[in-house]
């Protein structure tokens, strides 16, 4: 039975091999580890004796193996966008997945704040807040990209339209049901904080 060992999550097993959690998702999907359980929502939980035994590393020994130290991809950053009208979700032109919430990549020396506030100004046109403190964060199941997820609210009018045509095919607002059927498999701190919000 799962629970009757120690398992902890991601970030915590990367910390514990002084790896970027991405990099324990990498070894995961090419099948070199394998979590302890799983949960409900998708998210690895792990073993750490286990794991190091999957790795051949051994406490005081080996070292981790050397593809660990590769430079990781920026963490992406969603901003969770919510106001009367409902959370802020687009429609993406390749449908991968076929709708988001307004996401981009941190760039150096931007705080995740600072992204949030551009990438939806970028693609919505909505001027907004974002909260310094973060809903959640996790290493993406399907992208192994280390995603951020900050609260968003909205400083002024809450007209929207596709700032980016490249990517985006359509921007609006979604009721919380709309959110769960177009979203489906909401990341469960998400999914809280748009209840919290939206009812």
């Amino acid at each position: 039975m799962q629970h009757e060992r120690k398992l902890v999550s991601t970030s915590r097993a990367a910390r514990d091999l002084d790896v970027h959690p991405s990099t324990l998702w990498r070894w995961q999907q090419a099948g070199r580890i394998t979590p302890a359980w799983t949960t409900p929502g998708g998210q690895a939980r792990w073993d750490l004796e286990e794991l190091h035994r999957q790795l051949g590393i051994h406490r005081g020994g080996d070292h981790v193996p050397e593809e660990a130290t590769k430079p990781e991809r920026s963490p992406v950053v969603a901003g969770i966008v919510t106001s009367d009208r409902g959370v802020l979700i687009g429609r993406r032109h390749d449908g991968k997945p076929p709708w988001t919430f307004i996401a981009g990549e941190i760039e150096p020396g931007e705080s995740p704040a600072d992204a949030a506030v551009r990438e939806v100004k970028e693609e919505t046109g909505l001027l907004v807040r974002a909260a310094e403190r973060e809903i959640g964060r996790r290493v993406h199941p399907k992208t192994g990209r280390t995603m951020v997820y900050l609260a968003c609210y909205p400083t002024g009018k809450r007209d929207v339209f596709v700032g980016d045509e490249d990517e985006l095919a359509e921007v609006k607002w979604a009721s919380l049901a709309e959110a769960e059927q177009l979203l489906p498999g909401l990341f469960e701190p998400v999914l809280e904080h748009l209840r919290r919000e939206l009812t």
